[in-house]
């Protein structure tokens, strides 16, 4: 599609008609996403051409910036010299907006309540995640809302671990993971036309020293804790006090030892940077489509490659509706790592070939270290470790199991965990991740349940549930929340074919009816009598009819021409129900009417008809006209409509003011005393 524009939108709400119009004349569009990192569009555009002067910094483009995802807002923040004609227009997403709206404090201890407690301040944008990752997230220091998304200290990323940010418009949602591996594969003489690689090393450190400054300014840290990185020689500082309680009883120094395995074991410090940007032609189908996140499987011999790698950033040509650009690695923000001998798990759900691999790599192993070791220094041994290495500092994968329970670990200094996933003496189970085909529990203990794309939740905090279908055998129990008791009963009829609303007792005030011959809906008053129904005739025309249960004072609606018969229409007219009520003083203007004969342009509703046409009678009397509607959601106009009872009291006052004159006349041609 070409790119429309706008000259401003509600927040909140994606227009769906063309604004001020679509940019027709556009030399070329692309746009940039990177995993986690930037979402931004850059446009080229002749001077000459049609909406070149709207084309202005603030306003909106809305383009598609990929082959699945629905069009996108991308706010204009810069343009360019004209340059031989043309111009270069740069926008970013509207989420980019969110670096707008500042969160001064707050604090969650749920990934799930750290999104709510962002959108709190969010205006008109939903923050939301499906990760049910628990830890502490603080916010301590104004900020923007975007800030905090990732990329610095204290971000969801950083506390809540990997994780990949989707936007939508006005949405944004933090997947545990995002993409799917379709089993595609990018080979050279198949797909493959050029591929560049990149090896960058300053993100490497040989160790980090990590500290926590309190509101005071007094500052506390510990060693350096060393990377594991042999050969080099480069240490960084950390700040982790928007991770550290005070409060929480553990000693700042243990706080920070567990911060900084944990820092050095979700950044990749040890091993360069080695990005690969592939150019490819991409192929028919949905089973061999590529997207942002998604997994593949590269093989290029020249440069000995031959492994699985996740594409971390995409460059998409607007007008040629194709990806132009692609980088594949593996990167905690937005910044790629090595793909060499990669082997990414993408399926979140428990299936038999996870039980198989994890089958395999158990019944298959070779190697490791199973160490009896001596943790309180009594000559007795008291736990149990399994490692990669036989030496405990130098572990990086331990699996502990004592008296206190069985944990696993990984990173610089494991043995000091933090240890997510865990079983514990007083039967607990810790994980950060639990894959499973069945699970029987008496009692589940949670949030929020929801499946992976929120279209079924059940919430159990608020007690709000939402079902994309809701089935129910028999009968459907709504209860009092005051009394608890059952205040309504739907239920389905014995005989089939019909809903039944009943009250508390489940007596039946309300029958929905659906039979061979049509539906309908019969209303019952409290002595269980039926006083009323609708329903909709069987013909092919449409028919809804509303009457009594004999079929008197019938209402009856033909949806063929629109016609709306019954046997009186009463409309309110009471003194009480009006106010400001005075002389009509321009009954006269019905005289400037034209009454016309016309047929329907759909003749089946009518044709040799009489009457007036609104749009000419909105000229002079306005107020007997409902001016045409627009509705941009369903994409349906309703032409102007015109209100012929309303003409009534202008037709009215003029003959009692005629009247008035033909009285008048008569007094004066045959005398006052003739008629």
């Amino acid at each position: 599609m070409r790119p429309i524009l706008y000259a401003a939108v509600t927040e909140g709400t994606v227009p769906t008609n063309y604004g001020l119009g679509v940019l027709s004349d556009c030399i070329s569009a692309k746009v940039t996403e990177e995993r986690n990192g930037a979402f931004e569009m850059e446009m080229e555009y002749p001077v000459e051409g049609v909406h070149a002067a709207d084309i202005e910094p603030n306003r909106i483009l809305k383009v598609k910036p990929n082959p699945t995802d629905d069009p996108q807002l991308f706010r204009i923040y810069k343009v360019g010299k004209t340059i031989d004609g043309h111009f270069t227009v740069y926008a970013q997403h509207i989420s980019y907006d969110l670096s707008g709206k500042v969160i001064t404090t707050g604090s969650a201890a749920s990934c799930q309540d750290a999104c709510l407690l962002l959108q709190a301040q969010a205006g008109a944008f939903t923050i939301e995640t499906n990760k049910s990752v628990s830890a502490t997230f603080s916010i301590k220091e104004p900020s923007s809302i975007r800030s905090w998304f990732g990329g610095k200290e204290g971000s969801l990323l950083d506390v809540y671990g990997s994780g990949e940010w989707k936007y939508n418009n006005f949405n944004a949602k933090l997947w545990s993971a995002r993409g799917a591996d379709r089993g595609v594969t990018i080979r050279y003489g198949k797909n493959l036309t050029d591929l560049s690689q990149e090896i960058d090393m300053s993100n490497l450190a040989s160790g980090i020293v990590p500290f926590y400054k309190d509101t005071n300014g007094n500052v506390t840290t510990i060693a350096e804790v060393p990377t594991g990185l042999v050969g080099m020689n480069k240490t960084i500082a950390v700040d982790f006090s928007g991770s550290i309680n005070p409060e929480s009883g553990t000693p700042i120094t243990t706080q920070l030892a567990n911060l900084a395995a944990n820092y050095i074991s979700n950044n990749n410090l040890t091993v360069m940077r080695n990005s690969i940007t592939l150019d490819f032609v991409q192929m028919q189908g949905v089973t061999e489509q590529i997207d942002l996140c998604d997994t593949v499987s590269i093989y290029f011999e020249a440069l000995g490659i031959s492994a699985k790698a996740k594409c971390v950033a995409v460059v998409y040509d607007v007008l040629e509706e194709r990806y132009t650009e692609t980088t594949f690695g593996d990167s905690r923000t937005n910044i790629a790592d090595t793909i060499a001998a990669q082997q990414i798990a993408v399926e979140d759900a428990a299936s038999t070939e996870d039980v198989n691999k994890a089958t395999q790599l158990i019944t298959g192993n070779l190697g490791g270290y199973v160490v009896l070791h001596d943790g309180d220094g009594d000559g007795a041994p008291d736990e149990i470790l399994i490692m990669n290495t036989p030496d405990i500092d130098s572990a990086t994968k331990v699996w502990r199991w004592n008296q206190a329970g069985l944990g696993y670990a990984s990173g610089t200094h494991a043995y000091a965990g933090p240890y997510g996933t865990a079983i514990t003496q007083d039967g607990a189970i810790v994980a950060d991740f639990i894959k499973t085909g069945v699970l029987n529990a008496n009692v589940i203990k949670a949030g929020v349940l929801h499946d992976e794309n929120y279209n079924t939740m059940i919430d159990m905090v608020s007690g709000l549930a939402t079902f994309n279908r809701l089935i129910a055998k028999n009968s459907f129990e709504v209860y009092d929340e005051d009394s608890g008791v059952n205040a309504a009963t739907i239920m389905m009829d014995a005989d089939g074919g019909m809903i039944a609303a009943g009250d508390l007792a489940g007596s039946p005030k309300a029958y929905l009816c659906v039979y061979p011959e049509g539906g309908a809906c019969q209303c019952y008053n409290t002595y269980d009598y039926a006083v009323a129904e609708l329903y909709v005739d069987s013909g092919a025309s449409g028919i809804l009819v509303l009457s009594d249960m004999n079929q008197t004072g019938t209402i009856v609606g033909f949806g063929d021409d629109g016609t709306l018969q019954c046997v009186t229409l009463v409309q309110t007219s009471s003194r009480e129900t009006k106010d400001n009520i005075k002389p009509m003083e321009d009954a006269a203007k019905i005289l400037e009417l034209n009454a016309v004969s016309f047929d329907f342009k759909n003749k089946a509703l009518g044709t040799n008809k009489r009457g007036f046409i609104a749009e000419e009678v909105a000229e002079i009397i306005p107020n007997l006209v409902t001016p045409e509607r627009v509705d941009e959601k369903r994409g349906t106009t309703t032409p102007a409509a015109l209100d012929y009872v309303g003409m009534i009291p202008y037709l009215q006052t003029v003959i009692k003011e005629q009247e008035k004159r033909i009285t008048a006349l008569e007094a004066r041609v045959y005398g006052t005393n003739q008629r």
